[in-house]
């Protein structure tokens, strides 16, 4: 087995709070307590980030419960954006590490050739006139290491005393509606329960058979990404990767051809690929995808998929060769139609992150989302239970999924935008031949200028007589002008099949 793996389990106790202080005005001021007592399913960034946010708001989080015998420290990258990471200036501790450990590296668009269509350049949300509204706030890199900043999660949850119970997996959910429950079944035999349970354990979580009765069935996207990463020290001997990124250089790109597409992080610690190719380019035979986090592929493999498109540029190729086995796995992009409810019945169980809304790479938004509606959901139930406590706890989860609900469909379908724009089939090479700023990842306003924690105070008491009383209310948290309407990806297939472009077909302002 090879010492350099994609995922590594962790220490289950390195995170144990008595191993970790934090002075008192190192920690964020805590509002008065509400006494509600809130269960966390799943401890990814959205379980995490909801545990901080429930402490910070006064919750009482009497358990986070993960169904890993330990942390997993998967090495690749993740992008949050701003929305998600102005929260941070409430939390000392983490804004001088985000500050600390800030990828500030330039971002280049490059055919599959080699040339360099656009760059340097920056993310859209990092344009000077978009810094500046930041002031004050932790600088936002294209992208963040993802075992950093989940590391980083961690440990600000045991500089509050609260810890990860490992090892503990859900059988089913459910809620005593008399008695203010909500609870789950472990594995055995066990009962938890809290006024409110909050399920961020993922795709196909069991929570889906509270709320909706079934699971949702997945639909195949067309595509799937093979990704690795491995140590920058692997390819210091390689003179054709040395050429085109010397060792002290830090860089992300997005490198687009016919048919696929590939992301590319090299610093001077780590490289990182992913290769996303339409189904149509694998090979007969080759390793199927599975939503797998087994790093089980031959790089061999990567390399004849790249072969399929005549011209790659060598130094991709001599990229993709350097990556040691046990360091690629190939995940297929499988698509879960949006449900609008997010809630049991009794809104004693409500669900949050991958759990609520599937996400695909091109939306670059996947911990985005999950972090907002942690930020949501915590001060949501904050004003719910401000008057009425723990009788509130419903009301509260419910104003929640109505202020997210149609701000991440809008996200989600930002996936086909950027999915399009990074296929070199699909691209429009007129309208960026004009302007080549036109083929940067799309990063609408709409998406990096929100603030869940402002919003939800702004909105909660319309939200609230809109539920109560049935009063008129509109979200504004997605793009202006845009006139909202449920869509499946079954309707986009087709409009793709069709030969359109998803960008052409939106109305509003979603720049």
């Amino acid at each position: 087995m090879s010492k350099h793996q994609f995922i590594v389990a962790g220490d289950p106790h390195e995170y144990d709070p008595e191993k970790w202080s934090s002075s008192s005005n190192a920690l964020p001021k805590r509002s008065p307590e509400t006494h509600v007592n809130v269960l966390i399913v799943g401890a990814g960034f959205g379980g995490l980030m909801t545990a901080l946010e429930c402490w910070r708001k006064g919750h009482n989080v009497v358990g986070i419960l993960e169904r890993s015998q330990g942390p997993n420290y998967s090495g690749d990258l993740i992008i949050i954006q701003p929305s998600a990471v102005a929260v941070m200036r409430h939390w000392p501790d983490m804004y001088r590490e985000l500050e600390e450990d800030k990828v500030d590296a330039a971002s280049y668009y490059v055919r599959h050739n080699g040339q360099i269509i656009y760059g340097p350049s920056v993310p859209s949300y990092n344009d000077p006139e978009h810094l500046a509204e930041r002031e004050g706030y932790p600088f936002v890199g294209p992208v963040q290491i993802r075992k950093k900043y989940f590391q980083m999660l961690l440990r600000q949850l045991a500089k509050i005393g609260l810890r990860v119970d490992y090892g503990r997996r859900v059988d089913r959910y459910f809620e005593d509606e008399a008695a203010g429950l909500g609870g789950v079944v472990l594995d055995d035999g066990s009962v938890r329960v809290a006024h409110l349970v909050v399920a961020a354990d993922a795709f196909r979580s069991r929570s889906e058979l509270l709320v909706a009765g079934e699971h949702m069935p997945t639909r195949p996207s067309g595509m799937s990404v093979y990704r690795s990463v491995y140590p920058r020290e692997l390819t210091l001997e390689d003179e054709v990767v040395q050429k085109r990124w010397p060792s002290d250089a830090s860089t992300k790109e997005y490198w687009l051809g016919p048919g696929m597409h590939m992301g590319v992080f090299i610093s001077p610690e780590v490289v990182a690929f992913g290769l996303t190719p339409r189904d149509s380019f694998l090979l007969e035979g080759s390793t199927p995808p599975v939503e797998s986090w087994d790093p089980d592929v031959n790089p061999d493999e990567v390399i004849k998929v790249l072969q399929r498109v005549p011209d790659w540029d060598p130094a991709i190729e001599a990229l993709v060769k350097r990556a040691p086995r046990g360091t690629v796995i190939h995940w297929p992009l499988l698509w879960r139609n949006l449900r609008p409810e997010w809630t049991s019945k009794g809104g004693r169980v409500v669900q949050l992150g991958d759990a609520a809304h599937s996400s695909v790479p091109a939306s670059a938004a996947g911990a985005t989302l999950a972090i907002e509606d942690a930020i949501t959901l915590a001060s949501c139930l904050q004003l719910a239970t401000s008057v009425g406590g723990s009788a509130g706890a419903p009301l509260g989860a419910k104003i929640y999924n109505l202020l997210r609900y149609q701000r991440v469909s809008c996200t989600q379908k930002m996936a086909f935008v950027n999915s399009q724009l990074l296929n070199a089939s699909t691209t429009d090479w007129d309208a960026i031949q004009k302007d080549p700023k036109q083929v940067r990842l799309r990063f609408p306003k709409w998406m990096f200028r929100h603030d869940p924690e402002a919003y939800a105070y702004e909105k909660y008491g319309q939200a609230f007589a809109h539920l109560i009383s049935g009063a008129e209310f509109q979200n504004t948290n997605f793009p202006s002008g845009h006139k909202f309407l449920p869509w499946t990806i079954e309707e986009i297939h087709q409009q793709i099949a069709e030969g359109k472009r998803v960008e052409d077909l939106l109305d509003g302002d979603w720049s």
